[in-house]
């Protein structure tokens, strides 16, 4: 194997130096040795040509006036192993290349490399054709050979010549050594006419007489194979390093010994007897024998033997190749035709040959297996084979046999349906090639095999099926949606009709998923998207986007009020179904929908555009207090961008640090001191000033940005509570809120409230954490583990706003809760509601009973807080002590109480 080095390498470029060859002027030599490439192969064009750094530059040339190539443009250049011949005899692959493709019209392209001694390749001989063919063996033993010839020639140059001559190593393959053995038999008999030849080049000088005998040389020494040259008596007169290898044996020692002394004895009788073939009877011999090395290992050689009559005597000369990997090949081979037969007996693959001038196809007994039949040969006609094909599969049969006959493609590949015994239908894969053609080119047997393929059809067609519908309801997925979306878009314009999209949202699904168990959901979703397609045409389609998220098309409603009013009516059946009690698992279950409606073509004229104003419609019916829908409007795109925007700039603001956290005061009833802090976010918006929760937390909780936020307050508050406990008052409490998004990735919240207390080393039973009683109803059991993991670290629990959910008060039992806060809507008017005071006196004498602390928001006036302390309240907050305030506020009016 020839080395192959990369553009503008060292070595390849030290030799053309050396070589004084680049950039000089032509030379009759190599010239003339284009000339015989191009007479030799018997096309328009040829050349020889040196790789140059970033070209090949073009030495000399026949038939086409070109001086060099840029090296993207060389074929030759690029090939992956310059080392060996590139044959390029696809017209495609040529045609579409820029240069040979196109004014040069090249669709055949052979390039032998010019490999030096030292295996560098620093050119190529390359010859091209404007008509597709074929290279013939004789023509690519010429370009071998001239190949060979140009590179000696180069050698010559060299101080050293005769060393060069090895560079002809590797110009023949193995399975042409014969021919090589023939060669050297008339280099030995008309040495002198080939000096004098050259091959072509009719000038001889004393150097090129010289170059010529190291040429014949290197033959022997390039051969593939170990040389041999045996003299009438048995001696071994020449030979070539690769029988060194072979036997293991020293020059000296091989000229002392006789062909069949290195034979195995089992074919030294073999090997005798070819030899006196050739040298007494004057015949060619190929034999196969065992070679034993000096060190006893044993190997296959495949021999070759051919008279030399020199002198009125014949002389033998051969060549012997190692032919170990051909003989495991062979043994692999028998193998896996063994194996394969074995399969086949047992495997349920059907084999047919079909005579194609008698028309007729035999079948294996596994054919009518296949069928379900009693295993049996079988011959049929062509005509019957065809005929058993369903009728729509008949014309796809036919057309692929007839492909293949014709060459159009190279194997028949089908796939059609045959009835088996019970007259069923079933999927047949069938695939075979034409075996035999005549003289003529015609098809004359086509064999193959066939397998049934029944289940993998019907499973291909239940994942296309799968693919556009939604596993749990049937309706059709968003991917299916949306290719009737664009359907219906193209039928409206073409109609000048319109029609409607709606977006369906259900109110509270996840509140009865999450509670009552992902079983009930699924029927629950189920349920609903049956209701809604009980509401619609058959011509419309429902489809389901996922999680709680359906999808409407109401096609041919017409254009304005018309379509209005059929959108409106379709939106008002299906609140009132949704509005229907559902009985599941033996539970009653109200749910609700929210629906947005665009309208095609005012809202949009694609579907991207009516899905999102569709969307937007919906969140509108949701801030109406869901259960009814919202016709897209021009003024909801406007509130729907302002939301888009506060989710950008609040994303902006955590990186930013324009959050800021203030504290508001919780005050001990009974002695007026200050016992804890509650701490509350704030956005200080560059622009737009201080900014309350009520601006941006509904945002941040939909786009999930409210999980980083939480984080980033739990780890601030925690810090800064730890210096006030130090200057301002040992053992001060903080109160952190937490989200309904930070609570579903319990693990994540028990992380990050774990290295808040580490990192700030508070005390944990100084950290209360709040959560709303519509946060822990949603799984309770999931929260009560959650909530107990984090009693573990030491940390309270106050339930805020306590008294506006819906849940049951059992929780208080189950959960380590310990305070509750009592919701500023029944402070504000206790001293004048006697309900409210009602409650509120309810909610203490139940919390205290169960040695729970009571904390009353929103206290503004002296007349709520009198009341509160009258009842037993235990602290409370709001305007009354404090508002929220700043760090370095609430130090000050704090720091020296």
């Amino acid at each position: 194997m020839s080395t192959v080095h990369p553009a503008g390498s060292e070595e390849r470029l030290a030799r053309l130096r050396a070589y004084r060859v680049l950039d000089a002027p032509p030379e009759p030599a190599f010239e003339e040795l284009v000339r015989r490439a191009r007479e030799a192969a018997r096309v328009p064009m040829a050349w020889l040509s040196f790789f140059d750094g970033e070209r090949e530059w073009i030495k000399a040339r026949s038939g086409v006036a070109l001086a060099e190539l840029p090296r993207e443009q060389s074929l030759a250049f690029g090939h992956g192993d310059p080392s060996a011949p590139l044959l390029i005899e696809d017209p495609a692959q040529l045609r579409a290349h820029p240069f040979f493709g196109g004014d040069i019209r090249a669709r055949f392209f052979c390039a032998m490399p010019l490999a030096c001694p030292d295996g560098t390749v620093v050119g190529t001989l390359t010859i091209l054709d404007r008509i597709p063919r074929r290279l013939t063996a004789s023509e690519r033993s010429a370009l071998e050979n001239l190949a060979a010839l140009a590179v000696a020639r180069l050698e010559s140059r060299l101080e050293g010549a005769p060393a060069a001559m090895s560079a002809l190593r590797g110009t023949k393959a193995a399975p042409e050594a014969e021919v090589r053995v023939e060669q050297l038999a008339r280099e030995y008999q008309r040495l002198t006419e080939l000096l004098e030849e050259e091959i072509g080049l009719r000038r001889v000088t004393e150097e090129g007489l010289r170059v010529e005998k190291e040429f014949s040389d290197a033959v022997i020494q390039s051969l593939p194979g170990a040389f041999y040259l045996v003299s009438p008596q048995w001696e071994l007169l020449r030979w070539n390093a690769n029988l060194l290898v072979a036997t293991g044996y020293t020059s000296a020692e091989i000229g002392a010994m006789k062909p069949q002394d290195f034979i195995s004895p089992k074919d030294r009788s073999l090997v005798e007897h070819a030899v006196r073939e050739v040298l007494e009877h004057g015949k060619e011999t190929s034999i196969e024998a065992e070679v034993v090395d000096r060190a006893g290992n044993v190997r296959p050689y495949a021999f070759t033997g051919k008279p030399l009559r020199m002198g009125g005597r014949h002389y033998m000369i051969g060549i012997g190749r190692d032919i170990t990997l051909r003989k495991r090949a062979e043994q692999q081979m028998a193998r896996a035709k063994e194996r394969l037969d074995l399969a086949l007996t047992s495997s349920s693959l059907a084999l047919w040959d079909w005579d194609l001038a008698a028309n007729r196809v035999y079948f294996n007994e596994s054919w009518a297996w296949l069928l379900g039949d009693a295993p049996r040969e079988s011959t049929f006609s062509g005509e019957e084979v065809q005929e058993w094909n369903h009728p729509e599969d008949r014309d796809v049969f036919r057309v692929a046999i007839a492909n293949a006959i014709k060459g159009v493609s190279e194997e028949f590949d089908c796939e059609y349906r045959v009835p088996n015994a019970a007259g069923e239908w079933i999927w047949i894969h069938s695939r075979g090639k034409v075996t035999h053609r005549d003289e003529a080119g015609r098809a004359v047997r086509l064999t193959g095999t066939s397998t049934n393929v029944t289940k993998r059809k019907a499973a291909e067609e239940r994942a296309e099926y799968l693919a556009t519908r939604d596993a749990l309801t049937g309706l059709p997925n968003r991917v299916l949606l949306h290719d009737r979306l664009e359907q219906g878009i193209v039928n409206a314009a073409r109609n000048h009709a319109g029609f409607a999209f709606m977006f369906i949202d259900l109110d509270r699904f996840k509140t009865i998923n999450d509670s009552l168990g992902h079983q009930v959901g699924d029927e629950l979703l189920k349920r609903v998207a049956a209701r809604l397609t009980a509401c619609v045409r058959a011509s419309d389609t429902v489809a389901r986007l996922g999680g709680d998220e359906f999808a409407v098309i109401l096609e041919n409603l017409g254009d304005g009020d018309v379509g209005d009013e059929g959108a409106q009516a379709v939106a008002e059946k299906m609140i009132a179904a949704m509005g229907a009690p559902m009985l599941i698992n033996n539970q009653h279950l109200n749910t609700s929908c929210s629906i947005g409606i665009s309208l095609y073509p005012n809202d949009g004229k694609d579907s991207a555009t009516l899905m999102k104003h569709a969307d937007v419609a919906m969140y509108f019916a949701k801030e109406k207090g869901r259960n009814n829908y919202q016709f897209f409007g021009a003024e909801m795109n406007a509130r729907a961008q302002e939301r888009l925007s506060v989710e950008n700039y609040l994303r902006l603001a955590l990186r930013r640090n324009e959050l800021v956290i203030h504290y508001q005061p919780r005050i001990s009833v009974a002695t007026g001191e200050l016992v804890g802090v509650e701490a509350l976010i704030r956005w200080q918006h560059p622009r737009r000033g201080l900014l309350p929760p009520g601006r941006f937390i509904e945002v941040a909780e939909d786009s999930g940005l409210i999980v980083p936020i939480g984080e980033w307050v739990l780890e601030h508050a925690c810090a800064l509570i730890a210096d006030w406990q130090k200057r301002l008052k040992p053992g001060l409490r903080l109160s952190v809120n937490l989200s309904v998004g930070q609570v579903v990735d319990g693990e994540r919240l028990y992380k990050a409230v774990s290295q808040a207390l580490t990192i700030s080393g508070i005390d944990p039973a100084t950290l209360e954490l709040e959560l709303t009683e519509s946060i822990l109803m949603q799984n309770i059991a999931e929260k009560a583990a959650l909530l107990n993991r984090l009693g573990e670290l030491g940390v309270g629990l106050a339930i805020d706003d306590f008294g506006t959910g819906y849940s049951s008060l059992s929780y208080l039992k189950t959960l380590p809760v310990d305070s509750i806060k009592i919701d500023s809507s029944f402070v504000r008017d206790i001293h004048s509601d006697p309900d409210d005071l009602a409650i509120i006196k309810a909610i203490l004498a139940m919390a205290h009973s169960l040695r729970l602390s009571v904390v009353a928001e929103g206290v503004e006036t002296e007349a709520q807080f009198n009341a509160l302390r009258d009842l037993g309240c235990d602290e409370y907050q709001g305007y009354y002590a404090s508002a929220a305030l700043p760090a370095a506020e609430f130090e000050r009016k704090y720091g020296n109480k």
